[in-house]
């Protein structure tokens, strides 16, 4: 999934906290039901608060175990013989009723003229009529959804190979992932009263005590959660690249989280088209399904794992 980063300093990547010990095994979220109602299921708070001193708290939420398609898959392309084969079924039945239809009116006003009198109509030749309308009207109908459907089929296909394109070659190939725990994550990407209540410093260039904290590198990212799971008596540590899409996905397939347009990424992110060259304070834009802000946009931020343009040809299943 491509996702738009408003800048490229580095930050403290959004926290990942995990009880121990565990139990063996956890079913998978089944991609309908709410984490609350799934950590009912498996006897877990759906959030959790992290005391880090001085008053100054830090917000998880449960992220339930489960599959999702890690990466930008490549799209299929549409069958669109199927679709025509549907159109020209569709197409010959309107010719085959439409028809029958304009020869039973024909013989009926012929007759009548001949006659010379109104039309008339038996049962029979009533019923017949009813018939071929019925199947020129529904053969026509069939034709249409045919053609709609075929439309955006095309349509869809497009827009999913833009994005492929679009996408980083480090987001290819996508392939499947199961995350067989659930694991808790900031609600937020740590903010800069979080991280100067922990480590005591405040490296970020833009300052706000709740804007995210930026200009922190990697192995400060680990000495913050080092910090924070000896606070907390918890183990602490930065998410991996697969808890950290599946998180952001939130059961999603869309280009962001939101939606594919621009519009729906600008309702959940601060990124180029809106930040005006600076990070905001955190949660102002929508929360995911999971209930995680600023997942895409605002500031980058930092994986457990490491980095590489064959990641995911790498990186285990």
């Amino acid at each position: 999934m491509r996702l738009l980063p408003l800048l490229h300093f580095a930050l403290l990547g959004t926290l990942c906290a995990a009880e121990q010990p565990t139990p063996p095994a956890y079913p998978l979220w089944d991609g309908q039901e709410s984490v609350a109602e799934y950590a009912q299921r498996v006897n877990l708070p759906p959030t959790q608060t992290l005391d880090l001193g001085n008053d100054v708290k830090m917000e998880v939420v449960l992220i339930p175990a489960g599959k999702f398609i890690m990466g930008t898959p490549e799209p299929v392309p549409v069958d669109e013989d199927k679709f025509h084969k549907q159109i020209v079924l569709g197409q010959a039945l309107l010719a085959l009723g439409g028809g029958v239809l304009l020869v039973l009116l024909g013989f009926v006003v012929v007759r009548a003229r001949r006659k010379r009198r109104r039309p008339q109509f038996s049962l029979a030749l009533f019923l017949a009529l009813a018939f071929a309308a019925c199947v020129a009207l529904l053969s026509g109908m069939h034709w249409r959804q045919s053609v709609q459907t075929l439309e955006k089929a095309q349509a869809e296909y497009q827009a999913a190979q833009a994005r492929y394109d679009f996408a980083y070659d480090a987001e290819k190939p996508a392939h499947p992932v199961t995350l067989t725990k659930p694991f808790y994550m900031g609600k937020f990407v740590v903010t800069q009263e979080q991280y100067e209540a922990v480590i005591g410093a405040n490296p970020s260039h833009f300052k706000g005590r709740d804007n995210p904290v930026e200009k922190v590198s990697w192995d400060d990212a680990q000495a913050f959660c080092k910090k924070v799971g000896m606070l907390t008596h918890k183990a602490v540590r930065l998410p991996t690249e697969a808890e950290w899409e599946y998180a952001c996905r939130a059961g999603t397939t869309t280009t962001y989280h939101s939606g594919d347009a621009e519009a729906d990424l600008a309702r959940v992110a601060w990124y180029d088209g809106n930040s005006k060259d600076t990070t905001h304070s955190v949660g102002q834009k929508e929360p995911n399904a999971f209930g995680l802000y600023d997942m895409p946009g605002n500031v980058w931020e930092w994986c457990q794992d490491w980095y590489g343009e064959d990641y995911y040809g790498k990186s285990p299943a």
